[in-house]
């Protein structure tokens, strides 16, 4: 009876073992934890459509930070969006910050489009971007240029 109660302990430590590790890497996968390092940029759109938090910021297809905040800027009334850019990748001050869908369902990233300039962002720089895209604006435009015909 003690060897069954002591085996049903040491089996019940690894489950509960595996699943905090599990728990972690989802997490870190998920860049909920961790991933702290890094500087902000802020950037201010037009139109941000269903841009989401935490979103990607991609440069070249690479994901170099992610969305960590969208606010409404009441003085200047556009979307305000603060990102966390990794550490390792500098952009020059001149790069464009421009808000894309990653697929035909309407995922959205912010995509970098690097400058020319010797200088780089500085952390906490503001920057104006490129609006999204709104299909529903899109068409329409192109209804009511139709029915103007």
């Amino acid at each position: 009876m003690e060897s069954h109660r002591r085996l049903d302990l040491v089996i019940g430590l690894f489950v509960a073992g595996a699943a905090l590790c599990a728990a972690f890497v989802a997490l870190r996968a998920a860049d909920v934890i961790g991933g702290g390092d890094g500087y902000v940029i802020r950037a201010q759109f037009d139109q941000i459509g269903g841009l989401p938090s935490r979103a990607p910021v991609k440069s070249a297809g690479v994901r170099v930070g992610r969305v960590e905040d969208i606010a409404f800027n009441d003085d200047d009334f556009v979307a305000e969006v603060t990102m966390r850019i990794d550490g390792e990748h500098l952009f020059p001050a001149d790069s464009i910050f421009s808000i894309v869908s990653s697929n035909l369902l309407g995922g959205q990233y912010i995509s970098i489009s690097p400058g020319g300039a010797e200088e780089n962002l500085e952390p906490g720089q503001l920057v104006v971007g490129n609006s999204a895209i709104v299909l529903e604006h899109l068409i329409g435009k192109f209804l009511f240029d139709k029915a103007g015909e």
